[in-house]
């Protein structure tokens, strides 16, 4: 099919409504059919090899810096919040469908669990709620948590689950949980903290009202003033759904249709934020107030990590961009890139004369900086931190999911089989170089490190593309730390199952 002919004026006008254009659809479609391109994996990051082992006199150290010196500087609190509970909700969904979990022993579990939920308070308020519950109806139960004529859980904001359920009765969200953590650690001058909220366009007003309700409260008990901001996920990082065969898929009214580019594209969002310091955290890796004590010691322990190195990295391009550097400083800060950030030269690097030497070490050193806090993997779905062999010879260190690696290949399927580490649990960004002026994250991006996933619309099975996520592709070229903390820190709610780990039910 000709390209002039691939799309009518209609489509035309949706694509620019979308703030795309043709060139940027046809791209997408280039890459549908070039397909996953695999990385070439050299080893998993292990202690000491990729992974940094911070000793507890140089945590407090640490965290003493950050205490003493973070005020001065902008931080901010980016938390993705897009995420929509039917998801976590998934397994409840086709229980309602099919009237039961599978058995009654299943069935029997689901009823004795559901009191432990924070939510199941307001199953005891509501009169329908406590007659289902009393009569223990599988079917009718789950499309009052689910459905609009109940507590609508399946198409509420994971944002807006209540997670926790405190001694006094009092019930927490995930959003509220997020705003306590950053009462205790993320404060600039005059105890103002600020947060940054990525939403889906359907949840918008919804989270924005109920953070009306309950920011004033907050405040008066944290002693410190909230500024929140939020974002969209720009339409323009769409990408446009394809049939098996490659070809732009419609809807049953003939439009084509358009998916979100997934969490990769918030990097625009990023982006847009003017900060010194950001701390990214998913929205539903959460604890209740009493568990932070231990986990925050471990946030301010990278915050100053981040801090010491942005300083360093910053006095050596401070010193290169003046043009007074010895011999003995080029050395030395070959070193620093080598033994402190992990940095692997170009072949030929040592043979280089000091000015080109010079070129080179600015060149890897201004470059955003993310200090990321990894965990040990104890059975979790997801990528991990792997050294990964480049094209021109070097070694980076990436977060690589699993559709990355090509299985088919032993060695790479060996590999990845022995990591020992999970993706960032919690990430500290510096996105502005050594003036103060912020990098143009796009130019770090690994255009080959995006995803195709298939997904199923309506009875139609799409092809989706999603650009390279927020902390792998999106950052490969960043420069990073892999900072071992402990497995506490990591507390997600994927399924609604997960708050019943002790974590979360552990609440004074």
């Amino acid at each position: 099919m000709k390209k002039r002919n691939l799309f009518s004026r209609k489509d035309l006008h949706q694509i620019k409504n979308l703030g795309l254009s043709v060139v940027d659809v046809e791209n997408q479609l280039k890459s549908y059919r070039r397909g996953i391109r695999y990385l070439n994996l050299n080893r998993h990051c292990a202690a000491r090899d990729g992974i940094s082992i911070i000793s507890p006199a140089q945590r407090k150290n640490l965290i003493k810096l950050f205490e003493s010196e973070a005020g001065r500087y902008q931080l901010v609190k980016f938390v993705p919040a897009s995420g929509a509970a039917s998801r976590m909700f998934n397994e409840w969904f086709v229980a309602r469908e099919k009237g039961s979990f599978g058995s009654e022993i299943l069935n029997q579990k689901f009823f004795l669990d559901l009191d432990l939920f924070a939510f199941a308070t307001f199953l005891k308020k509501s009169k329908k709620g406590k007659m289902l519950r009393e009569r223990n109806d599988v079917k009718e139960l789950l499309g009052f948590i689910l459905g609009k004529e109940g507590l609508n859980y399946g198409d509420k904001p994971k944002a807006l689950i209540p997670f926790h359920r405190y001694p006094s009765g009092e019930l927490h969200t995930a959003l509220e949980e997020h705003l306590v953590e950053a009462a205790k650690y993320i404060c600039s001058t005059g105890n103002i903290c600020h947060i940054h909220f990525t939403l889906s366009r359907e949840h918008k007003k919804e989270i924005i009202d109920y953070l009306q309700t309950i920011k004033a409260k907050y405040q008066n008990t944290y002693q410190v003033k909230f500024k929140i901001n939020f974002s969209l996920q720009s339409d323009s990082t769409s990408t446009i759904a394809v049939n098996e065969k490659n070809y732009p898929a419609r809807n049953a009214k003939g439009s084509l249709i358009f998916r979100p580019g997934g969490h990769g594209a918030l990097l625009k969002n990023l982006n847009d934020l003017d900060a010194d310091f950001i701390f990214v955290k998913n929205i539903d890796n959460v604890v209740p107030e009493n568990l932070l004590e231990h986990n925050l010691p471990y946030k301010k322990m990278l915050g100053g990590l981040a801090l010491k190195v942005s300083r360093e990295i910053f006095a050596i391009l401070q010193r290169i961009a003046a043009g007074r550097t010895s011999g003995a400083e080029v050395d030395q800060f070959a070193q620093y890139c080598s033994k402190t950030l992990n940095i692997f030269f170009p072949r030929g690097f040592a043979r280089q004369t000091k000015a080109k030497k010079l070129r080179t070490i600015f060149s890897v050193l201004n470059r955003p900086l993310r200090i990321c806090g990894v965990v040990k993997n104890e059975g979790e779905p997801g990528g991990g931190p792997f050294w990964v062999n480049e094209r021109n010879g070097t070694q980076t260190l990436q977060i690589v999911e699993r559709d990355h690696v090509d299985k088919n290949n032993q060695r790479q399927a060996v590999i990845w089989m022995q990591a020992k580490y999970f993706n960032p649990v919690d990430m500290v960004c510096c996105i502005k170089n050594y003036r103060g002026e912020k990098f143009r994250l796009a130019d770090y991006v690994d255009r080959d490190a995006f995803l195709i996933t298939t997904k199923n619309e309506k009875g139609m099975t799409l092809k989706v593309l999603e650009w390279p996520g927020l902390w792998n592709g999106g950052m490969a070229y960043w420069n990073t730390l892999f900072v071992n903390i402990p497995i506490t820190a990591f507390n997600p709610v994927k399924t609604v199952d997960d708050l019943l780990r002790r974590e979360h039910l552990t609440t004074g």
